[in-house]
């Protein structure tokens, strides 16, 4: 015997809709504009969206991503495949394609937070698309990420939407032409570059990020000092908490706070400062440097086919210095996982 479940009382309506998942909801969602609206009482909710700007993207629940992927044959429609933490449903896109897709499943599961954004072999036309929505809504982005696109121009033209997006960590694999020139003015809280040439040092110098990582870096000894002193100054930077920065142009040449590169305790007992996060960042054999309210930092700067300054902010509450026994390998050379 049929239910006539919309006429249930709005409260109870709420918690029945809550035991649901995405895949129920979409379903009743696309029987009657009554039944949509319904589903949008239920009120924001903590899933978050992900979209690769290809024909499929998905909403993580907690352990749980369901999968929405385009059906390539008719039949296929609202085909569904359930795993024990990955499940997939096939649906007819609509008639905007994946954007309006995208649109409606953040207003009827009233998401307010995308996990991933990325143009992975797909290019940044609907990731564009999706961004200006994003901007409009004032939806925040965990984790964005452009690498694998076909032309490099695409990326150029997109950039600027990046001071309008709210963004936790920018990730860029690709590699700008030579002119390309892009100041931040709303920085992400981290920062991963691959190629990264164009950002200067006046954008180190207004970071308000708390993770910088820069490779192909072209940062000098000279900039390099030059941030750090302004670092030392009461209240400078108060978020930063690790800096890693590849250069070819960090040498032996100039001092860096002083000191000459390499900088490194070679006093014993060896000893290592390590941060307690998701990304074990930690330093080796580091040198202590002060700001001026007492705050401590601790700098290595090693040479070699791969110039590299590392640069850690201790924090009482999560920072751990220990001593390294003379036995055990030297672990500084693990890839951070960014």
């Amino acid at each position: 015997m049929p239910i006539a479940l919309l006429k249930f009382p709005t409260d109870l309506l709420r918690e029945i809709f809550k035991l649901c998942d995405p895949f129920e909801l979409y379903k009743l969602s696309k029987c009657s504009k009554r039944a949509q609206k319904s589903i949008t009482l239920g009120g924001k909710r903590n899933w978050k969206i992900s979209f690769f700007g290809g024909n499929e993207m998905f909403i993580s629940t907690g352990y749980s991503n369901y999968y929405f992927n385009k059906a390539m044959i008719p039949k296929n429609h609202l085909l569904t495949i359930l795993g024990e933490y990955t499940n997939h449903i096939y649906i007819e896109l609509p008639v905007g394609g994946v954007v309006d897709l995208f649109v409606y499943l953040l207003e009827i599961f009233g998401i307010r937070t995308v996990k991933s954004l990325e143009s992975s072999f797909y290019g940044l036309h609907n990731v564009s698309k999706v961004a200006k929505v994003l901007i409009d809504k004032k939806i925040e982005i965990e984790g964005f990420w452009i690498r694998n696109i076909d032309d490099v121009q695409d990326a150029v033209h997109f950039m600027p939407l990046m001071n309008q997006m709210i963004i936790q960590k920018f990730q860029c694999s690709i590699e700008f032409p030579p002119e390309f020139h892009f100041e931040f003015v709303q920085y992400p809280n981290q920062i991963s570059i691959m190629d990264s040439f164009w950002f200067n040092i006046n954008q180190l110098l207004n970071s308000t990020c708390t993770r910088i990582h820069l490779q192909q870096s072209e940062l000098s000894n000279q900039d390099l000092n030059v941030f750090l002193h302004d670092w030392k100054n009461t209240g400078a930077f108060p978020k930063l908490r690790y800096l890693e920065i590849q250069s070819e142009k960090i040498d032996n040449q100039s001092p860096i706070l002083e000191m000459i590169p390499p900088i490194t305790n070679v006093n014993n007992p060896r000893t290592k400062i390590s941060i307690r996060n998701m990304f074990d960042d930690h330093i080796v054999d580091g040198v202590r440097v002060n700001k001026d309210d007492g705050t401590e930092g601790w700098l290595i700067v090693e040479l070699g086919e791969w110039p590299i300054l590392k640069f850690l902010i201790a924090d009482p509450a999560d920072t751990v210095v220990e001593e390294i026994p003379e036995d055990d390998e030297d672990d500084e050379d693990d890839e951070d996982d960014w």
